[in-house]
């Protein structure tokens, strides 16, 4: 069989359709996976590196665009369906799979139009307006939260996220003594998280047994790395890693942004949180899923604009000097995790395809 999978844009999108793509590809040595995208996201970069071919389309954004903007988005649209529509016919696909975002919208439409199996994963809590009208057309919209079954219509399966295989490794061997911490903003940093936890430094240095792993993202590293040389405290500072795995295996509290990848790798590893969610997400989706973690009693959340050094030092102290309530945190936030969330996403699409 042959699977097109729609994802692009962001790392939240591209992710779990490679989880998807190497579970289907997994399953039998035969099958074949396509991806579409867009020319100006990430997936240039990322979706080849894996080995899978890409073909793009242009998409652009239309929630909370302006008038002008919103036109033009509409005429990009209708190209983007003949294209896709084209693509699909050269192509063949069994089904296709949208994962969300703006990407994904002209090749479901085309989809639809030609009556090919289609399918959509949502990551997030509350789902995009893309996907609340994609959902009315899709065969099944698989979710990743129980609660976004009540914003979409038609079929939908409960499968959770998928996470990158590389991530799925045992942990490595960490002294129970030391209370770490790991910080990152995604794989281009967080100004604001970057600048309270400058602020946090002069806290921390009082507190016993501590280290901090620091993903500045490349603009703001120099500056980081800098502030980071006028204190004793046992740090790593870096702009970007690959070895996401070996920092939250080594973390006993994570401070992030909360997409939807983030907070089902945190889900994964167990880790208690700080969640700061990006304020300009769309539809305040990042708010909602650090809300969703905060009532699972997986997280403390802090606004974008509250955060502090002295709000951090309020929340870490806490946790450092109560191990029992982050060993719970930590708990609460696995009981969001679902198992083998792209091979249930797999199985069911092939069944309703076969």
């Amino acid at each position: 069989m042959k699977l097109l999978i729609a994802a692009g844009g962001t790392g939240g999108h591209i992710f779990p359709g490679l989880a998807v793509a190497e579970a289907f590809v997994s399953a039998d040595a035969a099958n074949e996976v396509l991806f579409v995208g867009t020319p100006h996201g990430m997936e240039g970069r990322i979706i080849p590196a894996y080995g899978f071919r890409l073909l793009t389309v242009d998409a652009r954004p239309f929630a909370g665009q302006s008038a002008l903007h919103k036109v033009a988005a509409i005429a990009r649209l209708a190209l983007g369906i003949v294209r896709c529509m084209t693509i699909l016919r050269r192509e063949r696909p069994a089904a296709v799979i949208g994962m969300g975002g703006f990407a994904c919208v002209p090749v479901m439409l085309a989809a639809f139009l030609l009556r090919m199996p289609r399918f959509l994963h949502e990551q997030n809590v509350v789902p995009g307006l893309a996907n609340q009208l994609l959902s009315r057309i899709a065969t099944r919209t698989f979710i990743s939260f129980a609660a976004t079954r009540d914003f979409l219509k038609g079929s939908a399966l409960l499968t959770g996220n998928p996470i990158r295989k590389k991530l799925r490794v045992e942990p490595i061997p960490r002294s129970d003594t030391m209370f770490n911490i790991f910080v990152f903003g995604g794989s281009r940093g967080a100004r604001s998280i970057n600048n309270a936890v400058l602020l946090l430094l002069p806290y921390l240095e009082s507190y016993k047994n501590t280290a901090i792993y620091h993903q500045t993202g490349n603009d703001d590293y120099e500056a980081v790395k800098t502030a980071y040389e006028r204190v004793t405290l046992p740090h790593e500072v870096f702009p970007f890693t690959d070895e996401m795995e070996k920092y939250y295996g080594l973390s006993d509290v994570v401070i992030s942004r909360a997409g939807a990848s983030t907070v089902f790798e945190l889900a994964y590893f167990k880790k208690a949180a700080v969640l700061v969610p990006y304020p300009f997400s769309a539809g305040a989706h990042q708010w909602k899923n650090a809300a969703h973690v905060e009532q699972a009693g997986g997280a403390y959340v802090i606004s974008n604009d509250e955060l502090s050094g002295e709000r951090l030092h309020g929340v870490l102290k806490e946790l450092l000097e109560q191990p029992e309530l982050r060993a719970q945190m930590a708990r609460n936030m696995g009981t969001i995790y679902v198992e083998n969330a792209e091979e249930l996403i797999v199985r069911g699409m092939t069944h309703r395809v076969s």
